[in-house]
């Protein structure tokens, strides 16, 4: 379903969409007009789920309780009562475009269904993953205090596929779907890396945001991986000893350095200047926060960092020229990266 269908809803893809996607509006914006509708509405459906989730002046139950409900609607449509509950959440969300977004989510599922069954399908599936990636942080992290941390690992991977790593997977099963010929590796391949990259993009979002998720009593930053690099008792915030987190977050810098590398070969595999343009945005963002990241001080505790307007306009037409050209070039630091 393109963009010019007379099913294509503009205001719900245009403004709304733009009020809750910040920067990732413009690789929205900019995809070719047959996968641009399936994966707006996708985007919007998981962002419904995301503020849901987010809302901690609820209870982490009433949340779950209504994630799972969510989880029905996918498969069965939403019921009235349902949209009532999601109406009278959307009550207590603070930011003005996700409201609205909660309000009018009726309409959401509504252009779901206008999607082909293939298409459908691609989009429940991703949905279910990241509602269990959403459930699975939820029940971790019941409550603001105390402070609690993933235990392993393999939680920290998990967690990142779930809820970013299997989107770049569908982004691929979608474009194969709609834009046949648009690889240039297999689309197994390309499922592969996009899957990747994903996983590495949520990465930086945990390596940007551990101050703000540590005052709700989240810590991504595996205990085991902690405590491997010399931390002592607790996992506490403020920390007594900042060096086990420096040391922990250079590794996950270089891990995600090196998953951004598959993010490069991705967009460097594709026939659409269009496509092209949405993969290399968040991926010249990524790479830009990386850098921000490794340039903050390294004895006190960690900050947050954010990519300016003007930097992000700059972006844009770096990728803009990338795309255009097809010179499609990572930094030396992703092209040296080796896996941790």
């Amino acid at each position: 379903m393109s963009e010019d269908s007379p099913d294509f809803d503009r205001p719900l893809q245009g403004p709304l969409l733009a009020a809750v996607s910040r920067s990732f509006y413009l690789s929205l914006r900019f995809l070719p007009p047959p996968v641009r509708g399936p994966l707006s509405i996708s985007y919007l459906m998981a962002r419904a789920a995301d503020t849901v989730a987010d809302v901690t002046a609820s209870p982490a139950p009433e949340r779950l309780e209504l994630l799972e409900r969510f989880r029905s609607a996918l498969t069965d449509g939403p019921t009235p009562d349902f949209l009532l509950k999601v109406s009278a959440f959307a009550a207590g969300v603070d930011h003005a475009g996700e409201r609205e977004l909660l309000h009018r989510l009726a309409e959401c599922f509504d252009q779901l269904k206008k999607l082909s069954p293939a298409t459908q399908d691609c989009a429940r599936r991703v949905m279910g993953h990241i509602l269990d990636g959403m459930t699975l942080d939820l029940r971790r992290f019941p409550t603001s205090q105390p402070l609690r941390s993933l235990t392993t690992d393999v939680e920290l991977d998990e967690y990142t596929w779930l809820v970013a790593g299997c989107v770049g997977e569908f982004w691929t099963d979608i474009c194969a779907l709609e834009l046949p010929g648009v690889f240039r590796e297999s689309p197994e391949t390309m499922k592969t890396l996009g899957g990747r990259y994903g996983k590495g993009l949520q990465l930086i979002n945990i390596l940007r945001d551990q101050p703000g998720d540590a005052v709700i009593g989240r810590c991504y930053l595996p205990e085991e991986s902690l405590r491997q690099a010399g931390l002592e008792g607790s996992v506490l915030w403020p920390a007594a000893d900042w060096s086990p987190w420096h040391t922990v977050r250079r590794d996950l810098i270089a891990r995600t350095r090196f998953l951004l590398a598959d993010g490069w070969q991705y967009a460097a595999s594709l026939r659409s200047t269009r496509l092209r343009f949405a993969i290399l945005m968040p991926l010249l963002i990524g790479e830009g926060t990386l850098a921000r990241l490794e340039s903050l001080p390294p004895g006190g505790p960690p900050e947050a960092v954010k990519i300016t307007r003007r930097e992000v306009k700059r972006l844009a037409r770096k990728a803009l020229w990338m795309a255009l050209t097809n010179r499609i070039t990572p930094p030396a630091a992703t092209s040296t990266a080796s896996n941790p």
